[in-house]
């Protein structure tokens, strides 16, 4: 068998070696340059672009492989895209845009790049710049062209609406009863003067769909500083509430110490006690069998000395057991007053968050499936209730209705509404879609018939529709739906809504991923943040490279 000369195989073991941290080194440069490459594009691949503002809502069809961008007048940004391929459908529902990240990378598909990354899901499904073949390809993302995606990443705002559909549809402008309308503009209460470190800085020029704007409507815009006056008072009465109830809490632990360590002494004090105990009986077990003078003189000096360990355990024992006492009073004392601290930050608190939620647009979800009512604002819920849908044994589909501006000097609110269909009986394979994407420039218009009769079905009970009102701003939103709320809906989400008629592999085979801090695997079966694109791991691991990662 033929074998290198040591000396040659040296060499070459050192010359493999170079090789790979050339070749590493080489994706650091192409890592870095493709980021430059980036920042300098020419925008193309936008087949419309008639934005006038801020977009507020993206809509993907799957059958099109497209997305289209509206803003709240109307305004449109078109291009092609590629959804999930077979077994890996995007699926079908309604998402918002939850992070942004303009560099980022797959932490299970061969740490691929994902610039312009926008996702929509914590199991990781987003918006972000890739390849085109002209079918879907993609394993549960949707990829738009690069360029497109880097033009449209400054415009959005996280909260972004974003709904994936099967066949094309556009918004349309749709009035009813249900949908919210603003509250009249009471006699708010005083604003209080607010401290340089709790004002917004954020303006509402850079305002995320969750913080509405209204700068084009000086009343509510006075009454939406007013508010945000008001909250943050509240959040300076809940942060004194916290001071205070952290230095109770401070004081409890202070008093706890003290009655653990008493209770520790008195259960050695118990213990030395028995034990003395136990040699007082050895010693009248001794004394009594002993028979001679000097056997009864050494078991009486044995008792005796042991009676004295005895009295002395006996005396400390009581001496710690009042020691005990006292201090449990003064713990017990201590509780007593920290209580109503405690409930009075917990008070402070929830009217702080009340009065923040006020400032933020609500989002409103119906499910026939459950007969619910669910709200959230700011992504976090506030509060379910039940809601009466007539004919519930009938499918009522899934409509989505957007609040996108003030209209009528402010007093009223202008709404959109998209409703998802699938029209075809089936999906066609990824391979037999390259001919089927349409190049057709006009969108049919959801048809506002079938939107307006869902909402004829649904009562809302007063009090209720009372509570909500009250977060009646631009960005709020209602979503009737036949389904429950997806279980991708958790924390720091809107609600997130997938049609079960619609393929799902996009999200059912997200890959089990292992958490070092957690030091076990998690799956889509989770409620939260499931490790699928690790925010961030190109900074945590700079020097793990594609070659050298799984």
């Amino acid at each position: 068998m033929f074998r290198l000369h040591p000396l040659r195989q040296y060499l070459s073991m050192g010359l493999a070696s170079m090789a790979l941290v050339a070749l590493a080194s080489t994706l650091t440069f192409h890592d870095a340059e493709a980021a430059s490459r980036r920042s300098r594009h020419v925008v193309e691949d936008v087949a419309q672009d008639t934005l006038n503002g801020q977009p507020v809502m993206a809509i993907v069809s799957i059958k099109d492989q497209r997305v289209t961008i509206y803003d709240a007048a109307g305004g449109t940004m078109r291009s092609r895209v590629s959804s999930g391929r077979t077994d890996y459908e995007t699926p079908v529902g309604v998402y918002s845009v939850l992070q942004k990240e303009e560099e980022h990378y797959s932490n299970v598909y061969d740490d691929a790049s994902m610039p312009f990354m926008q996702r929509i899901t914590w199991s990781g499904v987003a918006l972000h710049g890739g390849a085109l073949p002209g079918y879907p390809a993609s394993h549960g993302c949707v990829r738009l062209p690069e360029s497109f995606a880097q033009r449209l990443y400054p415009l959005t705002k996280v909260g972004m609406r974003v709904i994936v559909a099967y066949d094309d549809v556009a918004p349309v402008e749709i009035t009813h009863p249900l949908l919210l309308k603003p509250t009249p503009q009471p006699a708010i209460e005083s604003a209080v003067a607010i401290p340089m470190s709790y004002q917004d800085q954020d303006s509402t020029d850079n305002s995320s769909p969750f913080e509405p704007n209204v700068k084009r409507w000086p009343a509510r815009l006075a009454q939406l500083e007013a508010l945000k006056s008001i909250a943050a008072g509240k959040q300076i009465e809940a942060d004194a509430a916290n001071d205070q109830a952290d230095q109770m809490k401070q004081l409890v632990a202070e008093k706890k110490e003290p009655r653990d360590n008493a209770a520790k002494a008195l259960r050695k004090a118990e213990a030395a006690k028995k034990s003395a105990d136990d040699k007082v009986a050895r010693a009248d077990k001794g004394l009594a069998a002993a028979k001679s003078p000097k056997a009864i003189k050494n078991w009486e000096d044995t008792k005796a000395k042991a009676i004295k360990t005895a009295e002395d355990a006996a005396s400390k024992v009581a001496s710690l057991t009042e020691t005990l006492k006292a201090a449990e009073a003064e713990l017990q004392t201590a509780m007593q007053e920290a209580a109503p601290v405690e409930a009075a930050r917990a008070a402070a608190v929830a009217q702080a968050d009340e009065a923040k939620h006020k400032t933020q647009p609500v989002s409103i979800f119906i499910s026939l499936k459950t007969q619910r009512l669910y709200v959230r604002q700011g992504y976090e819920p506030v509060f379910e209730a039940p809601v009466t849908i007539s004919e519930p044994e009938t499918p009522i589909g899934t409509h989505v209705y957007t609040a996108v501006d003030y209209t009528n000097d402010g007093n009223d609110l202008r709404w959109t509404a998209v409703t998802l269909e699938h029209k075809e009986a089936d999906y066609a394979s990824s391979e037999d879609r390259l001919d089927q994407t349409s190049d057709a420039t006009e969108t049919p218009q959801t048809d506002v018939a079938k939107a307006t009769a869902a909402l004829n079905r649904i009562t809302i009970a007063p009090d209720v529709l009372a509570r909500v009102t009250e977060a009646a701003w631009p960005g709020s939103s209602l979503i009737i739906s036949d389904e429950p709320m997806s279980k991708e809906t958790a924390k720091a989400t809107d609600f997130i809504v997938l049609v079960s008629t619609e393929p799902q592999g996009g999200i059912r085979k997200r890959p089990k991923q292992f958490f070092p801090s957690d030091n076990f695997y998690r799956d889509s079966s989770d409620d939260f943040y499931y490790n699928y694109d690790r925010y961030g791991r190109r900074q945590m691991y700079p020097r793990q490279k594609s070659l050298f990662w799984w």
